[in-house]
């Protein structure tokens, strides 16, 4: 079995995976109505979700190979 065979389907997946999630907290985190403006985007649950949008789209750039890992091929 060659573990580097599968890398890169783990990226994919991870980052899909990642993107997803964040998409999810997106939409169902609770809005208060008097939020808006900086209050909204200053949310723990929205720079969370920004994060793991971040993070997904930069992992799944290293699945499909744009950005190369350190010491890979």
């Amino acid at each position: 079995m060659n573990i580097s065979a599968y890398g890169q389907k783990f990226f994919i997946f991870g980052g899909a995976l990642l993107i997803a999630i964040a998409l999810v907290q997106l939409l169902t985190r609770p809005r208060k109505r008097e939020r808006s403006g900086a209050r909204l985007w200053l949310d723990a649950t929205t720079i969370r979700a920004i994060f793991f949008a971040t993070m997904g789209l930069l992992t799944f750039l290293v699945g499909i190979g744009v950005i190369p890992i350190v010491g890979g091929p």
